[in-house]
């Protein structure tokens, strides 16, 4: 079902930059909507769903791959940035098929993922990106998305607003600047005065409990961030509902509808009533926790769907010191990764799809609610979930590359670059390093002063009998 989103754009031709790889994975976007496209899908109950399965393994995918997939997202995120001028300039492109689709949402998500970027990196070439994402949010602000502000149909405004609160606090806190903050206020602010209701079946009856949830528990955070006690006291409120809602049908946590799924409704839970009534966690949340799904169903946003399930199963691994859950968030982590099969930094809504479908704000999801908390996740008694990490940037590069690693103790350390059929190309670190965060940078050369050639590199890292390795593409000049 093609269901088209709300804003068209200039329709220009859009010229891709090659980076050695062609793209090859759609379904079409989650979109905004209404009364047609609801009843198109739904007939008053969610379909049937086939028992969930457990998330394939994906052991080619080694740990050491997510900060060169969060950077390939942010990379993917620029090439489908709208750049010609215009009330668009700025705004993320739903995908590589749909091109003329363009999204405040997708746009609030790259604002988080480059801010993150560069506080992962210090790398500021994605800054520039950050500034026209902005330009298009103040043009087309969240609080004014379509489909209103009733409580029964008005979830789209509601998980825009989530979106932006979270994008302008990263922002403000990883860059200082306060530029957007009234912004990020008045989205929190909508999310404070207004709500969603829940009817007795249909569509809205288990899309709305993952969208107020969404938005109470970004509300929550911001208001703890800023010290508004009438947005901490509205998301304990409107948690409580939440909370009875999910008492009342369980199963809701297992649920995929539009692009949410349970997870969602869950991290919303423990970011705002929880927040407020920790006492409660240990009694309530393991077992509503075992409510939610490990892998979502098939269905037309899996990917997605396995996002926020992702998010939820890290939320509740924290909240209750359980590896379990915290492992779950790796696996479905691992899943999406594996889902960029041509190493772009896009993923498809759902694996059926080729890798010329792509999407944006899928893509998005496995930088936010996948990869980001994978690069420092530790479980709650303090067991490293990643010991540490070997990142490149910028990746692809023409001229140089840093190499960015973290050692947990000081011990030997090999950095070398070789080529894509193993042989050596250049040493660049071979000695004892303290533990702590190290940077080395690659001027593009061979050990004999010869400037490597365009091609696929990789850098390793070798160290008391390990290694790990980070694929490295080198573009012509």
């Amino acid at each position: 079902m093609n269901c088209p989103r709300h804003r068209v754009g200039i329709g220009i031709a859009f010229v891709l930059t090659a980076i050695l790889f062609t793209p090859v994975h759609t379904v079409t976007a989650a979109p905004y909507w209404g009364q047609t496209e609801i009843e198109r899908y739904y007939d008053g109950a969610p379909p049937a769903a086939p028992p969930s399965a457990p998330a394939p393994s994906t052991a080619s995918r080694a740990v050491h791959d997510y900060g060169n997939e969060y950077a390939l997202v942010a990379s993917f995120l620029d090439t489908w940035q709208v750049t010609d001028p215009g009330l668009d300039f700025g705004g993320i492109r739903e995908g590589e098929h749909l091109p003329d689709i363009i999204q405040t949402d997708n746009t609030s998500e790259s604002i988080w993922v480059w801010s993150r970027y560069y506080e992962l990196t210090g790398d500021d070439q994605y800054n520039d990106n950050i500034a026209a994402s902005w330009a298009y949010s103040m043009n087309h602000p969240a609080y004014l998305e379509e489909g209103g502000s009733e409580a029964l149909t008005g979830y789209y405004r509601m998980y825009n607003c989530g979106w932006a609160v979270r994008a302008e606090r990263k922002y403000r806190e990883i860059f200082g600047d306060e530029s957007f903050h009234a912004y990020g206020d008045s989205c929190a602010s909508y999310i404070a005065n207004h709500t969603l209701s829940q009817p007795a079946a249909g569509f809205y009856h288990f899309l709305n409990p993952a969208v107020l949830s969404w938005a109470i528990g970004n509300l929550h955070q911001a208001g703890v961030a800023a010290s508004r006690s009438d947005w901490t006291d509205r998301a304990l409120t409107e948690g409580r509902k939440v909370k009875g809602w999910v008492e009342a049908e369980p199963t809701i946590l297992a649920n995929e509808t539009w692009a949410m799924s349970g997870g969602a409704t869950l991290w919303g839970l423990l970011e705002s009533f929880f927040q407020e009534r920790p006492d409660s966690v240990a009694i309530w949340v393991p077992s509503y926790a075992a409510q939610l799904d490990d892998f979502s169903t098939p269905g037309q946003f899996q990917n997605a769907w396995n996002g926020w399930y992702a998010l939820g199963h890290r939320a509740a691994g924290l909240a209750l010191g359980d590896v379990g859950h915290l492992a779950t968030h790796i696996t479905i982590t691992d899943f999406l990764v594996a889902e960029d099969a041509d190493t772009d930094g896009g993923i498809p809504a759902r694996p059926e799809e080729t890798d010329d479908m792509d999407q944006t704000w899928v893509a998005n999801y496995l930088a936010c609610f996948g990869l980001t908390d994978a690069l420092d996740a530790t479980s709650s008694v303090g067991e490293p979930m990643v010991t540490q990490r070997l990142a490149l940037a910028p990746n692809p590069s023409s001229d140089r590359t840093t190499v960015r690693f973290r050692l947990d103790r000081p011990e030997p350390v090999t950095i070398s670059i070789h080529d894509v059929s193993g042989r050596l190309v250049a040493v660049l670190a071979d000695e004892t390093m303290a533990a702590g965060s190290h940077e080395i940078v690659w001027d593009g050369q061979s050990d004999r002063g010869v400037p490597a050639p365009a091609g696929l590199y990789f850098a390793t890292l070798k160290r008391a009998g390990e290694r790990l390795d980070q694929r490295l593409v080198r573009l012509r000049r």
